[in-house]
């Protein structure tokens, strides 16, 4: 197997095993294990050895991210791919995480819900937002509608209602009221949504 090491950085080189970035490995390491050059054909068992250390770096990583705060396999995915570690270390990466419940989309999907609810956001820009990280449907649907209270829902939007009429008291009745009906549009509310929920002073 070919190995190839390049700089990434005063201390970081770049690991290419027959002409596939593996990651990122510190210069210091690499040149330990292969002081004399920088291209240089190795056995499989060298080329596991280097492996393993990316993997034992990638792991470090992901779980020193997921310790900070809940994120999905999507995010996870995207940070280990700025660190430039091969596919097959991230799917291993993911698998272990979720083998030992680090990562669960599922309930990923449930605090995010449940965050952007108590913001005030509406149903539509929270599917958005959970398309963007690649949930599946059939994943958070059921949560998003056990979570969902229509009262609740109505009250949250009243309470942003109350918020814009007060941003817009210098306008006249008519133009607080048609600027309020456009920001909350733009936010995902359905024209029927904020009807429901409007308690302007011309009502």
């Amino acid at each position: 197997m070919k190995l190839k090491y390049w700089k990434k950085s005063e201390r970081s080189a770049y690991l290419s095993l027959d002409d596939e970035i593996w990651g990122v490995l510190s210069l210091r390491t690499l040149q330990r294990l292969h002081p004399f050059s920088s291209e240089l054909d190795i056995s499989e068992t060298q080329s596991q050895h280097l492996i393993s250390e990316l993997e034992k770096k990638a792991w470090w990583q992901i779980t020193e991210y997921l310790a900070k705060a809940e994120h999905s396999e999507h995010q996870c995915r995207l940070f280990l791919g700025r660190k430039d570690y091969h596919k097959s270390i991230i799917d291993r990466c993911i698998e272990l995480c979720k083998e030992k419940g680090y990562l669960d989309d599922a309930r990923f999907a449930e605090i995010l819900i449940r965050s952007l609810f108590e913001r005030g956001k509406s149903a539509r820009a929270i599917t958005e937002k959970l398309y963007e990280q690649r949930i599946p449907p059939a994943l958070y649907e059921p949560i998003l509608q056990e979570l969902q209270d229509p009262e609740q829902n109505r009250q949250l939007l009243r309470e942003q209602i109350q918020k814009l009429l007060y941003k817009h008291r210098a306008q006249e009745p008519w133009k607080a009221k048609e600027k309020v009906y456009a920001s909350l549009f733009r936010k995902g509310f359905s024209l029927d949504e904020i009807a429901q929920a409007w308690e302007g002073p011309d009502e």
